[in-house]
């Protein structure tokens, strides 16, 4: 919790900090794709790790790693250089399947859907005035000089956090880790353990795999270009966005408890429509705002908000769903999978946004993405179902 305000303070104006440093539309749809398929690749590993070796050091390490690299974005003097830090910076998340991995072996299956939606409130609920700080910094010392701080403080804060992950307990039992000298048979080891798991997949998760690549294709589509299309595209200003931003985040908190509630009561499913049903709406209500108008900011706001609502309950259904099927010894591997089919789904969704938002129209992706939507609806409804008894 003590890095993610920074983090959050930064992703307000990401996309409008590496637009002046000379990136468009096209580059920052390229720029997202790469990251996701060097994320997406480095859980391979990162899940492998995490299954064999244990959670906690890998998190650790690599941790103070992604802080680190966060200098480069303070520093950049072109949208090269963000390329650079992002390529970098996704590696270094080499340790989310370990992460999530424990955040699933520490709560009980019966109480994953508000256990999970808690610690997002509460992540979230620090992060309440990040975008209020990050607009005053950009009114105070200009985009360029406002984001160099901000990426600075993100770099002091994470690696603060680092530190307190130092303290996290290991959740994988002893019995069940390898020692780092078995790491010559690792080739042989590692091919088979994922195959392994590819199998797994096929035979309890290939609905939720295909859901993924839909919604991913379309949710991470779009998202590259929220601030990028408001700003330069229907006119908003920098500030303005800020406060929309801020605005969204209270709507944000006000539903995510309730979320992981209903989760746990009404299943995962239902949720999973829900949020898709959600995602159509933000879209078409993204995609269809006026420019320069007196409702311009209206239009925003409601759009914003449902599709930040959509990704928190999107996560939160979806990683109560994964651990109630997924054995914990499979945890680590099966989320690497699972998060490569949705990374390179979601890198082909970016990079096609990005060329559509320059050679056709500003507004194409939000309705590409809202047709995908509607075929990732379809498969929760037919090819989605609950375990009728679910994984500790």
């Amino acid at each position: 919790m003590v890095w993610f305000p920074a983090q959050r303070m930064a992703n307000t104006y990401y996309q409008v900090y590496a637009a002046e440093l000379g990136a468009t539309a096209a580059i920052l749809g390229m720029i997202s794709a790469i990251s996701t398929i060097v994320i997406s690749l480095s859980r391979i590993p990162g899940g492998y790790i995490a299954d064999r070796y244990g959670r906690k050091k890998i998190v650790v390490t690599m941790t103070f790693v992604i802080a680190l690299t966060y200098l480069i974005y303070a520093f950049a003097p072109s949208w090269e250089w963000i390329l650079v830090g992002a390529v970098i910076a996704n590696f270094s998340l080499i340790y989310q399947p370990a992460l999530l991995a424990i955040r699933a072996d520490s709560v009980p299956p019966e109480k994953r859907g508000v256990s999970f939606a808690f610690m997002g409130f509460l992540s979230n609920l620090v992060c309440l005035p990040a975008p209020l700080i990050a607009a005053y910094l950009v009114a105070t010392y200009g985009l360029i000089e406002g984001m160099r701080i901000v990426y600075l403080t993100v770099t002091i804060l994470g690696i603060t956090a680092a530190v307190i992950r130092m303290f996290l307990k290991e959740t994988l039992a002893k019995e069940r880790r390898e020692s780092y000298e078995t790491v010559r048979k690792i080739g042989s080891d590692f091919k088979r353990e994922y195959v392994n798991a590819l199998k797994f997949i096929f035979k309890k998760l290939p609905g939720l795999a295909i859901f993924y690549m839909l919604f991913n294709f379309a949710f991470m589509g779009i998202l590259p270009f929220l601030a990028y299309y408001a700003i330069y595209f229907l006119g908003l200003s920098n500030e303005t966005w800020g406060y929309i931003y801020f605005l969204s985040q209270i709507v944000y908190l006000l539903v995510l408890l309730p979320v992981g509630f209903f989760i746990d009561k009404i299943g995962r499913r239902k949720m999973l429509m829900t949020i898709v049903g959600l995602t159509v709406f933000g879209a078409l209500v993204y995609g269809l705002a006026p420019r320069a108008s007196g409702d311009t900011v209206l239009y925003v706001f409601a759009g914003l908000s449902m599709i930040m609502v959509s990704n928190v309950a999107f996560f939160t259904s979806a990683s109560a769903l994964e651990a109630d099927i997924v054995p914990r010894e499979k945890r680590g591997r099966t989320s690497a999978v699972l998060g490569l089919v949705s990374s390179f789904s979601a890198a082909a969704g970016q990079s096609l946004a990005g060329v559509v938002y320059e050679d056709v129209s500003p507004r194409f992706p939000f309705f590409v993405a809202v047709a995908v939507l509607l075929a990732a609806f379809a498969i929760v409804l037919f090819l989605i179902r609950e375990p009728e008894k679910k994984e500790l």
